[in-house]
Protein backbone atom coordinates (compact mmCIF):
# COMPACT_ATOMS: atom_id res chain seq x y z
CA UNK A 1 0.00 0.00 0.00
CA UNK A 2 0.60 3.94 -0.51
CA UNK A 3 1.40 4.31 3.32
CA UNK A 4 3.44 1.12 3.49
CA UNK A 5 1.50 -0.98 5.57
CA UNK A 6 0.61 -4.69 3.96
CA UNK A 7 -2.77 -5.44 2.89
CA UNK A 8 -4.13 -8.44 4.31
CA UNK A 9 -4.70 -10.74 7.07
CA UNK A 10 -2.04 -10.20 9.81
CA UNK A 11 -1.52 -10.92 13.34
CA UNK A 12 -0.89 -8.09 16.06
CA UNK A 13 2.64 -8.53 16.18
CA UNK A 14 3.54 -8.06 12.35
CA UNK A 15 1.44 -5.24 12.42
CA UNK A 16 3.12 -3.42 15.99
CA UNK A 17 6.45 -4.44 13.77
CA UNK A 18 5.53 -2.57 10.69
CA UNK A 19 4.13 0.44 12.74
CA UNK A 20 7.90 0.54 14.81
CA UNK A 21 9.16 0.89 11.57
CA UNK A 22 7.71 3.18 10.27
CA UNK A 23 7.73 5.51 13.47
CA UNK A 24 11.89 4.68 13.20
CA UNK A 25 12.16 6.00 9.66
CA UNK A 26 9.90 9.18 10.38
CA UNK A 27 12.52 10.05 12.98
CA UNK A 28 15.15 9.28 10.79
CA UNK A 29 14.13 11.70 8.62
CA UNK A 30 12.92 14.31 10.82
CA UNK A 31 16.73 14.18 12.18
CA UNK A 32 18.18 14.40 8.94
CA UNK A 33 15.28 17.64 8.10
CA UNK A 34 16.43 19.16 11.30
CA UNK A 35 20.25 18.23 11.17
CA UNK A 36 20.40 17.63 15.11
CA UNK A 37 20.25 21.57 15.22
CA UNK A 38 20.15 22.33 19.19
CA UNK A 39 18.08 25.23 20.97
CA UNK A 40 19.92 28.05 19.21
CA UNK A 41 18.46 27.42 15.62
CA UNK A 42 15.10 26.89 16.26
CA UNK A 43 14.29 30.16 18.55
CA UNK A 44 12.67 33.07 16.53
CA UNK A 45 14.55 35.27 14.73
CA UNK A 46 12.43 38.56 14.96
CA UNK A 47 13.50 41.31 12.09
CA UNK A 48 12.85 44.99 12.38
CA UNK A 49 11.02 47.09 9.65
CA UNK A 50 14.50 47.17 7.38
CA UNK A 51 15.15 43.32 7.50
CA UNK A 52 17.59 43.38 10.12
CA UNK A 53 17.88 40.90 13.23
CA UNK A 54 16.95 42.25 16.30
CA UNK A 55 18.88 40.47 19.52
CA UNK A 56 15.39 39.88 22.08
CA UNK A 57 17.60 39.25 25.10
CA UNK A 58 19.29 43.17 24.36
CA UNK A 59 15.80 44.97 23.94
CA UNK A 60 14.55 43.14 26.83
CA UNK A 61 17.42 44.43 29.09
CA UNK A 62 17.15 47.75 27.51
CA UNK A 63 13.12 47.69 28.96
CA UNK A 64 14.41 46.48 32.10
CA UNK A 65 16.65 48.82 32.05
CA UNK A 66 14.30 51.50 31.49
CA UNK A 67 11.46 50.39 34.10
CA UNK A 68 14.33 50.80 36.83
CA UNK A 69 15.46 54.20 35.50
CA UNK A 70 11.54 55.00 35.68
CA UNK A 71 10.92 53.39 39.02
CA UNK A 72 14.59 55.60 40.48
CA UNK A 73 13.13 58.82 39.11
CA UNK A 74 9.85 58.43 40.56
CA UNK A 75 11.39 57.86 43.50
CA UNK A 76 13.15 60.97 43.20
CA UNK A 77 10.75 63.43 42.24
CA UNK A 78 8.83 61.71 45.77
CA UNK A 79 11.67 62.36 47.46
CA UNK A 80 11.90 65.98 46.31
CA UNK A 81 8.12 66.71 47.17
CA UNK A 82 8.76 66.33 51.05
CA UNK A 83 9.44 68.77 52.89
CA UNK A 84 12.81 69.62 56.05
CA UNK A 85 10.07 68.24 58.52
CA UNK A 86 9.30 64.67 56.34
CA UNK A 87 13.24 64.72 56.39
CA UNK A 88 14.04 64.88 59.52
CA UNK A 89 11.75 62.75 60.59
CA UNK A 90 12.56 60.08 58.67
CA UNK A 91 16.35 60.56 59.50
CA UNK A 92 15.33 60.46 63.15
CA UNK A 93 13.50 56.88 62.81
CA UNK A 94 16.52 55.24 60.97
CA UNK A 95 18.55 56.76 63.76
CA UNK A 96 16.41 54.81 66.42
CA UNK A 97 16.77 52.03 64.69
CA UNK A 98 20.09 51.83 64.06
CA UNK A 99 19.95 52.31 68.16
CA UNK A 100 17.76 49.86 68.50
CA UNK A 101 19.96 47.20 67.53
CA UNK A 102 22.21 47.61 70.59
CA UNK A 103 18.99 48.04 72.92
CA UNK A 104 18.64 45.31 75.31
CA UNK A 105 15.00 44.04 75.22
CA UNK A 106 13.88 45.43 78.61
CA UNK A 107 13.86 48.66 79.68
CA UNK A 108 13.83 49.33 83.64
CA UNK A 109 13.42 52.31 85.53
CA UNK A 110 17.69 52.87 85.69
CA UNK A 111 17.66 53.85 82.19
CA UNK A 112 19.08 57.05 81.72
CA UNK A 113 17.85 57.55 77.93
CA UNK A 114 14.47 56.34 78.37
CA UNK A 115 14.41 58.75 81.44
CA UNK A 116 15.04 61.59 79.32
CA UNK A 117 13.47 60.60 76.14
CA UNK A 118 10.16 60.48 78.54
CA UNK A 119 11.25 64.26 80.06
CA UNK A 120 11.38 65.71 76.72
CA UNK A 121 7.72 64.80 75.73
CA UNK A 122 5.62 67.51 76.22
CA UNK A 123 2.22 66.70 77.53
CA UNK A 124 -0.84 69.09 77.22
CA UNK A 125 -2.17 68.35 80.61
CA UNK A 126 0.89 68.43 82.52
CA UNK A 127 0.30 70.93 85.75
CA UNK A 128 4.08 70.92 86.25
CA UNK A 129 4.83 71.94 83.01
CA UNK A 130 5.14 75.37 83.66
CA UNK A 131 7.65 74.80 86.27
CA UNK A 132 10.29 72.55 83.59
CA UNK A 133 10.68 75.76 81.08
CA UNK A 134 13.92 75.63 79.55
CA UNK A 135 16.20 78.66 78.80
CA UNK A 136 16.97 77.14 75.24
CA UNK A 137 16.45 79.22 71.92
CA UNK A 138 13.12 77.29 70.76
CA UNK A 139 14.22 75.49 67.27
CA UNK A 140 12.33 73.95 64.74
CA UNK A 141 12.84 70.21 63.54
CA UNK A 142 14.91 71.86 60.36
CA UNK A 143 17.19 73.76 62.97
CA UNK A 144 15.71 77.23 61.60
CA UNK A 145 14.33 79.89 64.74
CA UNK A 146 10.96 79.09 65.37
CA UNK A 147 8.45 82.56 65.19
CA UNK A 148 8.24 84.00 68.84
CA UNK A 149 4.68 85.57 68.69
CA UNK A 150 0.85 85.11 67.88
CA UNK A 151 0.13 84.17 64.31
CA UNK A 152 -3.12 83.22 62.85
CA UNK A 153 -4.31 79.58 63.02
CA UNK A 154 -3.93 77.26 59.69
CA UNK A 155 -5.89 73.62 59.26
CA UNK A 156 -2.26 72.06 59.37
CA UNK A 157 -0.53 73.55 62.47
CA UNK A 158 2.18 75.04 61.00
CA UNK A 159 3.88 77.74 62.56
CA UNK A 160 5.11 81.11 60.12
CA UNK A 161 8.46 81.29 59.41
CA UNK A 162 10.86 82.87 62.02
CA UNK A 163 11.40 86.01 59.83
CA UNK A 164 7.66 86.67 59.24
CA UNK A 165 7.01 90.26 59.50
CA UNK A 166 2.89 89.40 60.89
CA UNK A 167 0.94 90.18 57.89
CA UNK A 168 -1.51 87.58 56.87
CA UNK A 169 -1.16 87.70 52.87
CA UNK A 170 -3.25 85.13 52.35
CA UNK A 171 -7.14 85.09 50.28
CA UNK A 172 -9.25 84.77 53.73
CA UNK A 173 -9.58 81.10 53.15
CA UNK A 174 -7.91 79.98 55.92
CA UNK A 175 -10.35 82.69 58.60
CA UNK A 176 -13.51 81.29 56.38
CA UNK A 177 -12.38 77.42 56.95
CA UNK A 178 -12.22 77.99 61.29
CA UNK A 179 -15.37 80.52 61.38
CA UNK A 180 -17.32 77.62 59.47
CA UNK A 181 -16.22 74.96 61.56
CA UNK A 182 -16.92 76.99 64.49
CA UNK A 183 -20.49 77.51 62.97
CA UNK A 184 -21.00 74.07 62.67
CA UNK A 185 -19.97 72.94 65.99
CA UNK A 186 -22.41 75.84 67.92
CA UNK A 187 -25.53 74.61 65.45
CA UNK A 188 -24.99 71.24 66.86
CA UNK A 189 -24.54 71.87 70.07
CA UNK A 190 -27.47 74.08 69.89
CA UNK A 191 -29.21 71.13 67.77
CA UNK A 192 -28.61 68.58 71.38
CA UNK A 193 -29.43 71.30 73.92
CA UNK A 194 -33.00 71.93 71.97
CA UNK A 195 -33.61 67.65 71.94
CA UNK A 196 -32.60 68.26 75.84
CA UNK A 197 -35.53 70.50 76.41
CA UNK A 198 -37.72 68.93 74.63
Amino acid sequence: MESGAHAGLQTAAQVDAQMARRKAAERKKWEKDVGGAGSAEQETIYRDASGRIINVAMKRAEARQKAEEEEREKAEAEEALKGDVQRAQKDQRRRDLADAKSLSVARYADDNELNEELKEQDRWNDPAAQFLTKKTAKKSVSGRPIYQGSAPPNRYSIRPGHRWDGVDRGNGFEKEYFASRNRKKAVKDLQYQWQLDE
